[in-house]
């Protein structure tokens, strides 16, 4: 594997847990009242931004393949288990899976990019 593979493979992991862990703990601590309104909402999409962001930063993958990474993985598995009442190690866990899940294309463009 090159080091573009292995990088875009930890980013998208250290994303996915990154969103999963921030998203759920934010929702947590703000839905105390039981109540999850839609300003509380539009504040928890900043998260995954933060995150993609800081973990580019730190691995030295391009923004354009960790953002999407972040709020595909909250759109998909984060979103259904917050719904169904997952904790916040479940969301964690499901967060980095998704974030290895949605890597995989970046990973696969990058390899037919490269052999092509």
């Amino acid at each position: 594997m090159t080091s573009s593979v292995k990088k875009i493979v930890l980013g998208g992991c250290l994303t996915g847990l990154g969103s999963g862990l921030s998203w759920s703990v934010f929702v947590h601590l703000v839905s105390r009242d039981q109540l999850f309104n839609g300003q509380e909402f539009a504040l928890s999409l900043i998260l995954p931004l933060l995150v993609g962001l800081a973990v580019g930063k730190r691995v030295g993958v391009q923004r354009r393949v960790l953002l999407p990474i972040a709020y595909l993985t909250l759109a998909m598995p984060l979103f259904g288990m917050g719904m169904g009442g997952g904790n916040v190690l479940l969301m964690t866990i499901g967060g980095a899976i998704g974030g290895l899940f949605w890597a995989v294309p970046f990973v696969l463009y990058i390899l037919v990019m490269r052999y092509v």
